[in-house]
């Protein structure tokens, strides 16, 4: 890993942090509504829960690991995809009685925020990209 595709990283770690923060503040008053100090609580897990495996792919993307594009992709969508569903499989093997409210529906939506937000970043900063 070079000084630049470790700061590239960086930058685009700030990024996915920064959206899932947004949307942590921005989904943190339905969740008081709806399920009091427990919905901010399980709101804060799933956005966790979406944003570490997020961080993970961020940096394996700017190491060239794999020369392969698909199978770089197919790997980091691996690490995204195992580790949330791994999260809300334990979730729903230890709390059965949480339900979409309480957390999957939290889940899925802090899911689909950090994914929007990796595409953009990997894609605006892709090696292949011309300026």
């Amino acid at each position: 890993m070079t000084e630049s595709s470790f700061k590239t990283g960086l930058v685009s770690a700030f990024w996915l942090t920064a959206a899932v923060a947004v949307g942590w503040v921005v989904c943190f008053l339905p969740a008081c509504m709806l399920r009091g100090e427990s919905g901010v609580w399980w709101m804060t897990i799933a956005a966790m829960c979406c944003l570490i495996p997020g961080w993970i792919v961020v940096f394996l993307s700017m190491v060239a690991i794999v020369r392969d594009e698909f199978t770089a992709m197919a790997i980091q969508m691996l690490v995204r995809l195992f580790t949330v569903a791994s999260v809300a499989l334990a979730v729903r093997r230890f709390r059965p009685e949480l339900g979409f409210v309480d957390f999957f529906g939290w889940l899925v939506g802090f899911y689909l925020l950090a994914l929007v937000t990796e595409v953009f970043v990997l894609r605006k900063n892709s090696p292949g990209k011309k300026s």
